[in-house]
């Protein structure tokens, strides 16, 4: 029978063919096991850069040399599966990936001699230079288990006419060939493809990994977040520690600060109590090295109790914004060695969120005291000229008209009382009103004809809640500066109307009005140490964020006009309640 070309080509014996798929065997096997490993699961889940593809590169190198370790001597050389690792790694890592693990494996092959070692040195060399190329060339962009199959071919084919082309002699290069190229095409072909087909179930195991991870974590943070808005206390870490619990298929949660046990639930919850001192190492060296901890075996674990159940487990700390450590969340396992990927990114997940809530609350409980601390302050900030002026005007007319000055002593008795005593940050609109007009009226005694007011208000807004001072401060800073020397009388008007699922608050003056350098001192304390207008803008800022408007327009002997526009819906609820326990008094908390 005459020999063509292509049957020589794919000749060979069965025994040759049988060998290299034991090898391959052997190889995939291998692959299949470091890619279990962590390390390897680490390498594969780096950040694209120039370590990952060195590593990359380095890995599939051992590849190939293992491929050519596994070969197969015949005729003066080696029969081989080397050239799977060069062009795998080509092909998944790109050209930097793809020469390094050729260069490793073609290096190696150099120097193990023979005829043809320069030629299939060079062959495995641009092979995966080759196969890196593609992938450039697909736009980085995975290939598929079959694309990879016929590279392979393509690959292996260019390799034995190499060793035609380089090695000497010919005749024994012609019968080298003739002999191995149908079992080295087709099992480095098959060995690309298994190669990329182990690769794509990894990858997909990862992205199976991290929705299972979004789904738990949600599941899990929409259960805790109402109660983590109440700080890391035992009490909701014990609650938190249930519904991990409950959520999960581990053995035991606990939840810690720096200094103690919070909460414990699961297998050892009698000796791992909730207020005790941590009773394993790891925890401390978690907060201490602020590292996650893997506990593989009780060695690791460290746990004081011999006699403890949990095998395994992961420690993971909590850390603020600034990388400070407050606490660690651990899991665990009662199986030797049984932290899954899955566990530790659910770890990773829960612990950045759970610390996320936790500074929330945090940033929550730190506005509440400053909206506090502003209305306090505003409440202990009683101009004592208008107490001196009030009390000297009430004087005067107590001698000439007692029941006028019985009707203002019971105005400013209403004024001192609201201010001092006045515990609530919202207050229906027609109380601030009231206390306008209070002090307006006392104001008006002391100026006649020379303060003039009017109050226009939307009958359905006397019952909406706003913030405790926040008309008052600004109607005083009108009549105290309003009044100049070519400002010899002055109009007062206060509006409120709502318009467009807004409320709107206007208080306007026709008094001596200031420059752009005064409005811009108004959201400061001034000189004379007067803190109204700024503290009404904190308080509004604090309590509703970005959705208010506080506008103040004003021009020079014309007078001025400041615009608050508020939401319809008001201040949030759970703001609401949390201000009112805050600002409750003792006996009202009994």
């Amino acid at each position: 029978m005459e020999n063509t070309p292509l049957s020589v080509l794919f000749s060979g014996n069965i025994r040759l063919y049988i060998q290299l798929f034991q090898s391959l065997t052997v190889i995939i096997t291998a692959a299949f096991i470091l890619t279990q490993t962590a390390i390897t699961r680490v390498l594969f889940n780096l950040e694209e850069s120039i370590k990952k593809q060195v590593l990359l590169g380095l890995f599939f190198g051992l590849i190939s040399m293992i491929g050519t370790y596994l070969g197969v001597y015949t005729d003066g050389a080696i029969a081989n599966v080397r050239d799977i690792g060069a062009i795998t790694g080509g092909l998944y890592g790109g050209p930097v990936v793809g020469i390094i693990a050729g260069i490793i494996g073609g290096t190696h092959r150099a120097s193990l001699g023979g005829f043809t070692a320069n030629s299939c040195a060079l062959a495995t060399i641009l092979n995966g230079l080759g196969a890196g190329l593609l992938y450039k060339m697909k736009h980085r962009q995975h290939f598929s288990p079959l694309a990879g199959f016929f590279v392979g071919v393509i690959g292996e084919s260019f390799h034995m006419i190499l060793v035609l082309l380089i090695a000497k002699p010919y005749e024994q290069a012609y019968t080298l060939v003739s002999h191995v190229s149908g079992p080295m095409i087709l099992v480095n072909s098959v060995g690309v493809m298994l190669f990329l087909l182990l690769i794509q179930v990894a990858l997909k195991e990862k992205e199976l990994v991290s929705a299972l991870t979004a789904e738990t974590v949600l599941k899990i943070t929409e259960k805790t977040l109402p109660i983590l808005s109440k700080g890391l206390t035992p009490e909701t870490a014990d609650t938190t520690a249930k519904i991990i619990l409950k959520h999960t298929n581990l053995d035991a949660v606990g939840l810690t600060d720096t200094e103690k046990i919070l909460a414990f639930r699961g297998a050892g919850e009698d000796h791992h109590r909730a207020l005790g001192e941590f009773k394993t190492e790891s925890t401390g060296r978690a907060i201490k090295t602020g590292e996650i901890i893997l506990m593989r075996d009780k060695y690791d674990i460290s746990c004081i109790n011999k006699n403890c159940p949990l095998e395994s487990g992961v420690v993971v700390p909590m850390k603020t914004r600034e990388g400070e450590i407050f606490g660690v969340l651990k899991l665990y396992r009662k199986q030797l060695d049984a932290i899954t990927p899955l566990d530790l990114e659910i770890a990773k997940g829960l612990s950045t969120i759970l610390a996320t809530q936790i500074q929330l609350n945090k940033i929550e409980e730190e506005k509440k005291l400053r909206i506090i601390s502003q209305l306090k302050a505003l409440q202990a900030h009683i101009n004592p000229h208008f107490l001196f002026n009030s009390l000297n005007t009430i004087n005067f007319v107590v001698r000439t008209d007692p029941d006028k000055g019985r009707i203002l002593i019971q105005k400013l008795s209403y004024i001192l009382r609201e201010t001092i005593y006045r515990s609530s940050n919202l207050v229906e609109l027609i109380d601030e009103i009231r206390l306008v007009k209070s002090y307006l009226e006392i104001e008006k005694e002391r100026f006649g004809n020379r303060l003039e007011y009017e109050i226009s208000v939307e009958d359905k807004l006397y019952d909406f809640k706003v913030p405790s001072f926040i008309l008052q401060p600004i109607v005083e800073n009108c009549v105290k500066h309003g009044f100049s020397l070519e400002k010899n009388s002055i109009k007062v008007a206060i509006s409120a109307y709502s318009k467009m699922n807004r409320v709107f608050l206007e208080v306007e003056d026709t008094g001596k009005g200031m420059d752009k350098e005064t409005i811009k001192k108004l959201y400061s304390l001034s000189e004379n140490g007067s803190i109204g207008v700024k503290n009404v803008y904190d308080r509004l800022k604090n309590l509703y964020d970005k959705d208010f408007s506080f506008k103040v327009r004003s021009s020079v002997n014309k007078g001025t006009k400041i615009n608050i526009i508020l939401p319809t819906e008001g201040v949030k609820e759970w703001l609401l309640e949390q201000l009112s326990l805050m600002t409750k008094s003792p006996q009202e908390k009994n």
